[in-house]
């Protein structure tokens, strides 16, 4: 986690890119917009951390991988490390208060979120993070003969849990407002997609934003996009890890690889 404190009383772009699962393969999400902050005020920066390959890593740290990436990727439950197990892409959000990632009353305070990948080891479509949603209930085609599914994909309201990715057999959902879904078999080994995430921004329509008095055990969405804290974007923008975006590098990119990435600048206010 970061903080930042405007030095200014003016009007900021935030942009915001969240992590691929598997490194590289369904890719994160984007979301930008303008938003006001007093001076002095201070916001917290959670930025997602890429998927990884359990294939690569043959030491200590294979048993610290298997319980997912920072800020929502999922997991997996294969305890195999010869076998081609990923974990999902982590969301990139901005909060109002601090604590771990998976404290729900952070979770709760964040005014923008762009989604994390989910893992994607074969068949079916890209496990990219959603705008709105994220695509789900697709068909995993595993190599031996084995078909399965996912549960679903993730939305405005519904999806792993609030923020948090689904562990899978083999493959972790993304991170995100909520969490994309991944299969786990009876045995705990099949189910090689994970969904992505769903995004948010206070003040894009078609979100659907909770209340103050939610809690980990009784969500409540209020049906309108802004956010209880009055913080809200103004020309916010929603990019799925699927179709083109900026790319924090300059240039535009096709869905985001790697870890996430978070720019804040500000807009000059007019003379």
């Amino acid at each position: 986690m970061q903080e930042f404190t405007a030095p200014l009383a003016t009007t900021y772009k935030i942009e915001c890119w969240g992590a691929s699962g598997q490194g590289d393969i369904g890719r994160g999400a984007y979301t930008n917009g303008n938003i006001s902050f007093p001076a002095a005020s201070t916001f917290y920066i959670y930025v997602g951390q890429m998927g990884v390959n359990g294939a690569l890593i043959h030491d200590e740290s294979y048993a610290n991988i298997t319980s997912g990436t920072f800020n929502g990727g999922g997991g997996f439950l294969c305890p195999n490390p010869d076998l081609n197990n990923a974990t999902g892409g982590g969301a990139t959000d901005i909060r109002l208060q601090s604590g771990n990632w998976d404290d729900f009353s952070s979770l709760k305070s964040r005014i923008m979120v762009a989604a994390g990948g989910g893992a994607f080891l074969s068949g079916g479509k890209q496990s990219y993070g959603g705008t709105l949603s994220s695509l789900g209930d697709a068909e995993n085609h595993y190599p031996y003969g084995v078909h399965t599914t996912i549960s679903q994909g993730a939305s405005q309201t519904s999806g792993y849990k609030f923020g948090i990715g689904q562990d899978g057999g083999r493959a972790g959902g993304g991170g995100g407002y909520y969490g994309g879904c991944s299969h786990v078999n009876e045995g705990g080994l099949i189910g090689i997609r994970g969904s992505g995430g769903s995004s948010f921004i206070s003040g894009y329509i078609g979100c659907d934003a909770i209340s103050e008095s939610s809690t980990e055990d009784n969500i409540i969405h209020t049906g309108q996009p802004n956010h209880y804290s009055g913080y809200v974007f103004t020309n916010p923008v929603m990019i799925d890890g699927g179709s083109v975006m900026p790319s924090p590098n300059g240039g535009t990119e096709t869905g985001h690889g790697g870890n996430g990435c978070c720019i804040i600048s500000w807009i000059s206010p007019s003379l």
